[in-house]
Formats: C-alpha cells, structure tokens, sequence
C-alpha cells in the first residue's frame, strides 16, 4: 500500500506540474498579444470613426442607432461609457447617472478609455483562443502570437471608436468555433453549433454583411464531401471506400445542420431588427438603396455618353413611377459636369421634392423603397459600364496594404477638425482636445509599427496562402495524415472572404475600411493553414484511414 501511495502521490505532482506549466505558457502566450494594446492605450490617443461613431455611441434609439448601423456596438458601447461617466461622478462627488443615460449618452474620457479597454481586452482573449485552436505544439503558438501582435490592422481597430471594432472581434470568435466544429465534425457537440450560432446571429446585427458568414461552414462541408467522394472513387480497398462513403454521409448531414442554423441566424436577426424597430416606434425599411447611393458617385467621373447610356438603362428596368424620378434627379444632378457629389445634400433634397413632408413616416417609408428599387434598377441586370466600376474597385481592394487601412483610421479621426458642428461632444475629449488634423496623422507617421508591413499587398498575402497550401498537403501525402477538415476550412474562409469584398464594390463605393472582413478572414485562413501544416509534419495527429483498413489496405 505504502508503494501504491508513493505512485499516487508522484503521478499526482507530475499532473500538478504538467498543469502549472500549461498556465505558464498560455500566461506568456496572453502577455505576448497583450503588449500591442498596453503600448496604444498609453501612448495613442482614442481613434474615431468620423461622424458614423459619433452617432453609434450618442443618437437615441431610432432608425440610424438600429437600421443604419448595427445596434449591437450601438447600445453594448453605452455600458463602458455609463461606468467611465459614473466614474468621474464619484470623483466629482456628485449623483450617479440615471439610466436615462443609455438613450442620451455623455461623452467623457474616462468612458471612451474603458471603452477601448474592453475592446482590446476581447480582442487579445478572441485572438488567444484562436491561435491555442489552431496547432497543439507551444513553440508554434509563440510565433503565431508574436506575428498576430506584430501586425498592426487588429490592434488599431480595437483602439477605435465604432462597429468594425465589435464585428472584427465576433469574426474572431466564429473562427475559433468553427475551426472547433470542423476538427471534430464526426461528434460534433451540440453546444459549439449552439455557440456558432449565437455569434453568428450578433454578427450579423452587427454589420449586415457578415451574413455571409453563414455560407463559412456549409462550404467547408461541400468542400469535405467532394473529397470524400474523389478518395471513394479512387480507393482500391473496398473497405477504405465503405469508410469513405460512411464519413460522406457523415459529412452531408453537417451542411444540411450547417444550412440551417445560417438561414435561422438571417431570419433571428431580421426578425430581432424588426422587435427593437417596434420597440422604438420606427418603421422597419431596408438600408440597402442608402449605402448603394455611395455605389453610384462613379457617375461623377464617367463621360456624359456613357452616363445617359448607363441611366437611360436604369430607366427601362425602374419597376415604378418614384424610381423613374429618382433617377430624373440623378440625371440633372451631373448635367453641369460635378467632378464630386455630396450624397448626404442629394439624399435631403430628393426627399424634400419627391416625398414632402420629410418628417411624415408614410413619406419616409415610400422614400426607402424607392431607394431599394434604384438599387435592382441598376442591378438587374447591371450593365457592363456599371460592372467595370465594380471591378475597379475590387482591384483596389486587391492592391491595398495593412498600412493603407490602418492609416485610414487616422484619416476618419482627423473628420472632426472639418466638422465640429456635427461631433459637438468631442470637443472636450483628449483625442481632439487642444490638437489638430495634422498632429492627429502625425501619430500615424511618427510610430512605425503603424506602416508594416509595407508594399505587401492582398494579392502578394494570396500568393503566400496558397504556397502553405500546397506545403499542408504536401506534408499531408508524404505524412499520410488526414487534413482535409484544415484544409477544407481554410479555403472556404479565403472565399467568403473574396466574395464578401466583391459585395461590397457591388453595392457602396471602396473604402479602405471595407477591406477588413477580406484581411480577417484571410488572416484566420492562414493562422490555420500554418498550425495544420506544423502539426501534420511534428505531431502524432489523425492517420488518413485507420490502423485496420491500412492492414486491410496492405493485403
């Protein structure tokens, strides 16, 4: 008994050990993606979204705070700045806020500071968590962290004002829970299609594009099931093939689960949309012909033949009389040769001639849906002259560099300088307070982990993506390691990622901002690639058939 004890007691140390090494290692794997948020929030000061955050973080609840913009960021933010604003009523010595507050926000330093705390703490257990899913081997993850840290798009977003920041952090998320889902796609759990789904329903009342990540893991299982049917069809053992078509079927039942839960997402958060628009007493409408008024400022810079073809077009397809007017307005609007076009004063004046009074919600109403019908005017079908436009602009999206979209931010901060009427509030903030537009892009000039890595473009970043893809299988050959989930998962995030950019040029015009789901993704595609290929060439990880069909194989 005394020896059984001895035994005990050592195996027990050893696991005790075992497990205050682990701690250790995340601890330090943690710190390391920490550094870059302790380093912005000591030295840079809080950055702005121009107006649209500005709105987001002070308008009541109403059309812009729920259908213009997520109302995600809109009402989550109001938490930071109500305890930030509680905060310096304490000092001050005076009554707390009244939850009137969170429909009539007050700015304050202390509030905005807690506010981009919290976002740099979530993005730095979002990117965590990530990384520790990617790859199983320690030293892997310090390098994975250490290049996350080195790259400055996360870090700037997340010291940011506005809703980019939350959807960059919910995309992480989504990642890590499908990159879970797909490593275990045999016995998948309830609770991570539970989890998925969850964040996909925020995301999407978050920014209304990230719908699209519904497609992520229904692609990713087509992607599987079309392997499974090639390694069917070329097997020469009949039990490898009845074990082939066995996970084909296994497969097939994940994206119809996969399908499901997306469509129910879309449909939970329209129908969430549509709760808080009855809660506030605003009428649900579609944003949709809004942001594509900023599609068509490509008009300004066309010949005038190609523009009276291009609208003469739209005409024939308008399905009514306010669509036909809207674009009559268009029309007059580039008659005099506008080499730019305010959208906001064509917005206000349309309304006012076509649609008085402004402030009637049957008017308003009947104004959107006319916007929406200038949207399949143009679209169905579009013409070519629209669609080099389209094309235009995604090859911008493809040409663009991280220190492109960072510098970016610095830009939509300076906004305030040229706008203080409409950003009264920030006025007493540190950010703007006793400085100007040139000191504020000076930050972005004097640091230089803002501008790497320079002249690396989306395009050259595809190029390294598909090398490491053909490296993981490779690997995976010579290994005889099954890595079609990695890869599959992979390859369908680079699509989304594509085609989520590709809808944008489509319907608003390129902002650099826009490219931010395309990098993310991207970035989470090749984090996995990197950590697969790793783990196929140094770890014990799954065998591509089991032990007794390899003997069976053999025979």
């Amino acid at each position: 008994m005394t020896s059984l004890s001895k035994q005990a007691d050592y195996f027990r140390r050893r696991i005790d050990t075992k497990d205050l090494l682990n701690r250790g290692r995340a601890l330090v794997l943690f710190a390391i993606l920490l550094v870059p948020s302790v380093w912005m929030l000591s030295t840079v000061p809080p950055l702005w979204r121009d107006v649209d955050a500005y709105i987001q973080l002070t308008r009541p609840p109403g059309f812009e705070t729920i259908l213009q913009y997520g109302p995600t960021y809109c009402f989550v933010a109001r938490i930071a700045l109500y305890f930030g604003y509680a905060t310096d009523c304490l000092r001050a010595g005076a009554q707390l806020p009244k939850l009137s507050f969170f429909m009539h926000p007050i700015l304050s330093d202390s509030g905005v500071f807690l506010l981009l705390l919290s976002q740099h703490l979530s993005l730095c257990f979002a990117s965590f968590h990530l990384i520790a899913r990617t790859t199983r081997l320690f030293w892997v993850r310090w390098i994975l962290a250490a290049a996350w840290a080195a790259n400055p798009l996360f870090y700037t977003f997340a010291h940011c004002v506005g809703g980019e920041t939350l959807s960059l952090i919910l995309v992480l998320l989504i990642g890590t829970t499908g990159l879970k889902i797909i490593r275990h796609y045999r016995t998948i759990p309830k609770i991570d299609w539970i989890l998925f789904g969850v964040l996909l329903w925020l995301c999407t009342l978050t920014r209304q594009i990230n719908a699209a990540l519904a497609a992520v893991l229904p692609l990713t299982f087509i992607l599987l099931s079309v392997w499974r049917l090639i390694g069917t069809r070329f097997a020469r053992s009949q039990s490898v093939r009845r074990w082939n078509r066995l996970r084909w079927h296994q497969t097939f039942q994940n994206v119809t689960i996969a399908v499901v839960i997306g469509i129910s997402c879309i449909i939970l958060a329209n129908a969430s949309l549509r709760a808080l628009c009855y809660a506030a007493n605003i009428p649900y409408r579609s944003v949709v012909g809004l942001a594509f008024l900023g599609r068509l400022k490509f008009l300004a810079a066309l010949p005038i033949e190609q523009r009276n073809q291009l609208l003469d077009q739209a005409t024939k397809n308008a399905a009514s009389a306010d669509v036909k007017k809207l674009i009559y307005l268009l029309r007059n609007e580039f008659t005099g040769g506008t080499a730019s076009w305010d959208i906001g004063a064509f917005k206000k004046s349309a309304q006012g001639s076509l649609f008085p009074p402004q402030g009637n919600p049957a008017e308003q109403h009947r104004f959107a849906v006319a916007l929406n019908g200038l949207v399949m005017a143009f679209l169905c079908p579009p013409e070519k002259i629209f669609l080099r436009a389209v094309a235009t602009d995604f090859k911008k999206s493809q040409q663009i560099t991280i220190p492109g979209v960072v510098g970016f931010l610095f830009v939509t901060t300076r906004f305030y300088f040229s706008h203080r009427d409409v950003m009264p509030q920030c006025a007493s903030l540190i950010t703007f307070r006793d400085k100007n537009a040139d000191q504020i892009f000076g930050i972005f000039k004097n640091h230089s982990y803002f501008r790497h890595p320079k002249n690396v473009s989306y395009r050259a970043f595809l190029l390294v993506w598909i090398v490491l893809l053909a490296a993981l299988f490779l690997i995976a050959k010579m290994r005889k390691r099954d890595i079609t989930g990695v890869a599959s998962y992979a390859t369908a995030l680079i699509v989304i990622a594509i085609l989520m950019m590709l809808a944008n040029c489509l319907l608003a015009i390129f902002q650099p901002r826009y490219t931010l789901p395309m990098w993310e993704l991207s970035l989470v595609s090749l984090s996995v690639l990197f950590g697969g290929m790793i783990d196929a060439l140094l770890y014990q990880s799954r065998p591509l058939h089991p032990p007794e069909l390899n003997d069976q194989a053999k025979h």
